[in-house]
């Protein structure tokens, strides 16, 4: 699974999730390029309210991506991570 993180460098620096790589919104689709290995490898993406990574997702499955889910906030998508896997 890849953990997207698609705040801005100075949320980043306020703290992240474990594993999350910071990729701006929209760069994401030169960025999962070179990071996802499949069109259906379980992406997770988040920011600060759920904005931004719903773009993101809507980019990626333009894309033809089949496993995004956009986890809303960092302390969301915590909650989703410890519940789901």
């Amino acid at each position: 699974m890849l953990l997207i993180d698609v705040r801005s460098p100075q949320e980043w620096s306020e703290g992240y999730l474990e594993s999350a790589i910071r990729v701006e919104w929209h760069d994401i689709s030169v960025a999962i390029l070179s990071l996802a290995k499949t069109l259906d490898q379980p992406i997770v993406l988040y920011c600060r309210s759920g904005h931004r990574s719903g773009k993101a997702k809507m980019i990626l499955e333009s894309m033809g991506f089949t496993r995004v889910v956009n986890g809303g906030s960092l302390a969301e998508t915590e909650e989703f991570l410890n519940s789901e896997y």
